[in-house]
């Protein structure tokens, strides 16, 4: 098993605390101070074209996130992806491309293209991006769009990411007339009529009916099962186009294809046979299929993106996306509290199956206020042997955040105990895997510091002496023993009360950022 040494510093002040925005409402333009309108001369018409940009601040080369708006709103609609964005600082642009959907230069006509490739081509250029992970989202008409750049863009975007989108505008045109849908007039507006359909303009504009381009980019298609039902777009959009594109490969996988039967399940029973054995964003999956770089998932859901996890399923720098992540917490307060790190997990990471054993006022290897049910030490086999069960032994990773409630006052004079605690339960957790063949990882997370006034006074008196002290000895047995570390003590001192409310327990944004952290380190080979 490789092991890498992780000691991960991240800054936390000025993060974006959370995204508030419902997803595909075009009412809602308000975005924060650092998104940033720029306008962009098209190469098709020169007329200048607007964007919503955010630019990372990292001093290396990030990723660039194409995010397309949905078919009714346009650039400055508030899209909820890009709040995730920011907080991890990766480059954002958020074009126009000729605005709502309801005249002849939207509705993926060449013009509409070619100002998301002129976007791309900008950002490469003014930003600081790398230019081999550009990457494609949109859902509805964004969704719609994302794959007609999948079709026809020039720049060989990384990966295209299209949720309920339209693939067949000829057909939606029928489908939502016959539902009483102002979509049915929109389509009139963009093909050039207002009182019959052009259905050869249509076509030109459908995905489903262009030919299949040579791209190396991945293509990552969802839709909510009841799409169409409870949603604006049947889920046969989606669908069909996953298997043109399959079909189109030179060797596609067996069973790639959806077959008739299939569609008709899904689309009747609103149901599969049998259903993917892991969750999206805590939401079931009736359907997963892949072939190569291309994939689907129809998931339980309607007309929508499910924002907790679609950044995360952006495939960035090589991410498996479609890879189960089996995971065992241990931990104290910080993973127990429902806005804890351990929850964003569950709820961010997707395909993930985790075991939550943190709990508040845990230690390492003390009964805090005479509890045998906060000592780690006492409940650890049990934690590995209930994991290995529930998690059908797969498991992948071993997260350890513990440490501050041993560093309490009550404690005082027993460090070299805790240390001794600590290495044993290292040990413990390593010899537990090699005993039971378990590939596993193992990350630690240095405990956090106590804010000032916690730390001045009361049960946390000088707690930030005895976990400097903790902190220095864990490294050296975590390096020893090459396991990866997260030093979340090095990441919030000198913050003062913006980590933390109580002095004690991290705040949102601490957890957010804590929660991140950890991500990235979960999608390393």
């Amino acid at each position: 098993m490789t092991r890498l040494i992780f000691i991960v510093l991240l800054l936390v002040n000025g993060i974006l605390v959370s995204g508030q925005v419902k997803w595909d409402d075009t009412e809602s333009k308000n975005w924060p101070e650092a998104f940033k309108k720029v306008t962009i001369q098209s190469s098709f018409d020169h007329s200048e074209q607007p964007c919503i940009v955010y630019a990372s601040n990292n001093s290396k080369p990030q990723p660039l996130v194409v995010s397309l708006h949905s078919w009714s709103g346009n650039y400055l609609q508030t899209d909820s992806i890009a709040f995730d964005i920011q907080r991890r600082d990766w480059n954002y642009i958020h074009p126009d491309f000729r605005g709502p959907n309801n005249k002849p230069m939207a509705c993926g006509s060449k013009a509409a293209i070619q100002d998301v490739d002129d976007a791309i081509q900008w950002a490469v250029q003014n930003l600081k991006v790398d230019p081999n992970e550009v990457h494609i989202i949109g859902g509805s008409g964004g969704g719609y769009l994302t794959m007609m750049c999948y079709m026809q863009l020039i720049y060989p975007a990384k990966s295209f990411s299209s949720w309920v989108g339209i693939s067949d505008v000829e057909a939606w045109y029928y489908e939502s007339r016959g539902r009483g849908q102002k979509y049915a007039d929109d389509i009139l507006k963009c093909v050039g009529d207002s009182a019959v359909l052009n259905a050869a303009e249509a076509r030109r504009r459908s995905p489903l009916h262009l030919p299949v381009p040579k791209r190396n980019g991945s293509l990552h298609l969802y839709t909510g099962i009841h799409d169409g039902y409870k949603g604006s777009v049947p889920i046969t959009h989606t669908l069909h186009f996953y298997n043109k594109i399959v079909a189109a490969q030179n060797k596609p996988e067996k069973n790639a294809l959806v077959t008739q039967q299939e569609i008709l399940n899904l689309v009747v029973r609103q149901t599969a046979e049998r259903s993917f054995a892991y969750d999206l964003g805590k939401r079931k999956v009736h359907l997963f299929k892949k072939s190569g770089p291309v994939s689907i998932t129809v998931f339980e859901g309607g007309h929508e993106m499910v924002v907790s996890v679609a950044t995360n399923l952006i495939p960035v720098y090589g991410k498996n996306v479609s890879k189960p992540i089996h995971v065992l917490a241990i931990g104290d307060s910080n993973g127990d509290l429902p806005g804890g790190w351990v929850h964003r997990l569950d709820r961010e990471v997707p395909w993930i199956k985790l075991m939550n054993a943190a709990k508040a006022g845990r230690t390492i290897g003390f009964d805090n206020n005479n509890d045998t049910s906060l000592n780690e030490r006492r409940l650890l086999e049990k934690h590995l042997q209930e994991a290995n069960t529930r998690l059908g032994k797969k498991i992948d990773w071993v997260i350890i955040a513990l440490g501050t409630n041993d560093a309490k006052d009550v404690f005082n004079g027993k460090e070299v105990e805790v240390v001794a605690n600590f290495t044993w339960m290292v040990d413990r957790v390593i010899a537990f895997g090699k005993a039971h063949n378990l590939n596993y990882e193992i990350l630690a997370i240095l405990p956090p510091p106590v804010e000032g006034e916690a730390d001045a006074a009361g049960k946390y008196k000088d707690a930030n002496k005895r976990l400097a002290y903790f902190n220095q000895l864990f490294k050296k047995a975590l390096t020893e023993r090459k396991i990866a570390m997260l030093d979340a003590y090095e990441m919030f001192s000198g913050m003062d009360k913006t980590f933390t409310k109580d002095g004690v327990h991290l705040n949102e944004a601490a957890q957010q950022q804590l929660s991140l952290t950890i991500q990235s380190l979960l999608f390393k080979d």
